[in-house]
């Protein structure tokens, strides 16, 4: 277990497993929201969403087609950790990451609960996610703190910056990451497809309003494989490091620097 940083950049940290749909799902949620509960989330929500399905039919344009979808929301008292649980994944949101050994665990846990309650058969897909906040302090510049080559061009054009975005996906054995950088004027942002809710986020991040980086770091293994916790925790490892090597080489000394005062 490494020493953490004082101030970490990380303001939200995301773990997820798509497995075998469970379409009855709604039959066990009682037991699965009493095994939360006792675990320390007894925060409870049910979300409907409705997403948007091409169908294409031979010979005819692709038509749209809504698609409601159900999900259940479990939460510590904190608002700082969340469980997204529907009929084909779990994911757990926190903003209060702390280290990966712990946060690992907790996901664990969760995926746990739910295993017990509906005896998942397969995993597809595994992934980790790390979502950095780079805020330099007065009299400090955000190209002292990242590599030239995720700064995009705007210190090599007239004017002010507005905006600034790179992405590069790579594929490390059988991870890929998505690693991506946008640099920004304004409050804090996710992207898009993150809903933080109701979750308190730690104050320093909430409250800069300036120049900054959002590092957004997204590995994931793909694969059909038999349900195994021990297999889920080894391959959140593995991405842990990879993510973490992607990290150390987006960000300079002076920022490690500046992170542990």
């Amino acid at each position: 277990m490494g020493t953490p940083l004082k101030n970490p950049p990380v303001y939200l940290t995301l773990a997820q497993v798509r497995f075998n749909p469970i379409l009855k799902l709604a039959d066990f949620l009682p037991g699965i929201q009493e095994s939360f509960r006792q675990a320390g989330y007894p925060d409870f929500d049910r979300q409907h969403l409705i997403s948007i399905q091409l169908t294409a039919q031979e010979g005819q344009p692709p038509t749209p087609t809504p698609v409601q979808q159900e999900r259940f929301l479990f939460g510590n008292v904190e608002n700082t950790h969340t469980f997204i649980l529907d009929g084909q994944s779990l994911t757990l949101q926190s903003t209060n990451y702390g280290q990966f050994e712990t946060f690992s665990a907790c996901f664990l846990d969760g995926l746990s609960i739910v295993n017990d309650a509906v005896k998942l058969a397969f995993t597809e897909r595994v992934g980790l996610r790390y979502l950095d906040r780079v805020m330099p302090q007065p009299g400090e510049s955000i190209g002292q703190y990242l590599v030239e080559q995720v700064q995009g061009l705007s210190s090599r054009l007239e004017g002010r910056s507005l905006y600034s975005y790179t992405e590069a996906m790579n594929e490390i054995e059988n991870i890929k990451l998505l690693s991506r950088v946008a640099i920004q004027e304004g409050p804090l942002a996710f992207p898009p497809d993150i809903q933080p809710g109701s979750m308190r986020i730690i104050e320093r991040f909430a409250s800069y309003i300036g120049i900054s980086a959002i590092l957004d770091n997204d590995g994931f293994v793909e694969g059909r494989e038999a349900f195994s916790t021990k297999a889920v925790a080894h391959h959140l490892d593995v991405i842990h490091k990879v993510i973490g090597s992607a990290f150390r080489t987006t960000v300079k000394p002076f920022a490690f620097d500046a992170w542990d005062k």
